[in-house]
């Protein structure tokens, strides 16, 4: 059976609750505070949490247009937002209801995992396009635009990307929206995180928004708070109304609770973009601390412009990045991902999000393995 991150998380946890102290890296959870959200909890603990309206809390899709409205310059209604139970049930009902009738979706790889399952799970079609080692992993558009075909339903695109680290520019972001208009495809840009932009490159896809764009995004990234289970996307408003109809049968709606809290966080709209401006800078430290050390051991990666991993180039002793993880599991109570789960088995990736002391042991124990 093939393994999954769920699996390798799994037995990570497994092991520490058997005593076991194992450094972590298997999965991007940002190990950074949440927002002062103590006191807004007991607040509203005076009330009983009814399920919410399908599709969200309306005054959180409110607040949710108005922000990134504010912040890209476009004209978003509530009307134009989604809220699920994380970000992965807004990706699974997107895909959910653009594939009832089948059809193609193109990924590129490396990519995160869960992509491919939920496509298959929808019925779906994959098209991967193998990026170059070479290049850095960046897409390559020409290529990109060679494969689209009358049976493309949709393109899905991960900047910053997870595992890599790379973001797309706003000229490809830009010829890639005016792209999915003429070629008539629905463009999935996952920009769940969205705030770790270390190179001032980042655009979001909203910022070119038509009926032809899904942008997502997750609470669990920018505020470290992924065990509440509370994404949101912006779509075309009569696909919005399509996936609530599909959320009412599946899940009823997003979590009460987590979506109050969500709501008043981003009423403050200043203090939000000071948390995530602090969250920023803890995680350049931690990327560039990272990023100096592998270099002072010569030790090859790709250069994280964004986002809170990093893919390292396994050892040359090893064969694939599953043998690696292994032996870095068993003999050094170290846990990464290894690159086969994101399509490429000569990498692995490591969460940066960390206490640097866990990031210093971690780094000196895998480094053990290269010469």
């Amino acid at each position: 059976m093939k393994k999954s991150l769920g699996d390798l998380f799994l037995r990570e946890k497994t092991l520490k609750e058997r005593g076991e102290k194992v450094l972590g890296f298997t999965l991007t959870s940002p190990a950074f505070p949440p927002p002062p959200i103590r006191e807004k909890i007991l607040n509203f603990y005076k009330f009983s949490f009814s399920y919410s309206p399908a599709g969200g809390d309306l005054g959180l899709r409110e607040v949710l247009a108005n922000f990134y409205s504010k912040k890209w310059q476009v004209d978003l209604k509530k009307e134009n937002v989604f809220v699920g139970n994380g970000g992965k049930e807004v990706l699974f009902i997107l895909l959910q209801v653009l594939l009832k009738k089948k059809g193609e979706v193109i990924l590129f790889s490396p990519y995160w995992p869960s992509y491919v399952g939920m496509v298959k799970m929808a019925g779906g079609k994959l098209k991967i396009l193998k990026t170059s080692e070479k290049h850095g992993f960046y897409p390559d558009l020409k290529e990109l635009k060679k494969k689209i075909s009358s049976k493309t339903r949709a393109l899905i695109l991960n900047s910053p990307c997870n595992p890599t680290g790379r973001i797309l520019r706003q000229k490809e972001v830009e010829y890639l929206a005016d792209l999915s208009q003429k070629r008539n495809f629905i463009l999935i840009s996952d920009e769940v995180y969205e705030i770790y932009d270390f190179e001032n490159l980042y655009c979001s896809f909203l910022k070119f928004f038509h009926k032809n764009i899904f942008c997502v995004f997750s609470a669990s990234k920018i505020f470290s708070l992924c065990g509440w289970r509370l994404g949101w996307g912006f779509g075309d408003e009569k696909l919005i109304e399509e996936m609530k109809s599909y959320q009412n049968d599946l899940s009823t709606s997003p979590h009460t609770l987590s979506q109050i809290l969500m709501r008043e966080i981003f009423r403050e709209e200043k203090k939000v973009l000071r948390y995530f401006s602090k969250n920023k800078k803890l995680a350049q430290e931690r990327r560039d601390f990272v990023i100096n050390f592998l270099k002072e051991r010569k030790i090859d990666f790709i250069f994280p412009e964004g986002g809170i991993a990093i893919f390292i180039k396994i050892p040359s002793k090893f064969k694939n990045a599953f043998s690696f993880s292994e032996t870095l599991l068993e003999k050094e109570k170290v846990s990464v991902a290894p690159g086969e789960i994101f399509g490429h088995k000569k990498y692995f990736r490591m969460n940066l999000a960390l206490p640097f002391e866990d990031l210093k042991e971690g780094l000196k124990r895998i480094a053990r393995y290269y010469s």
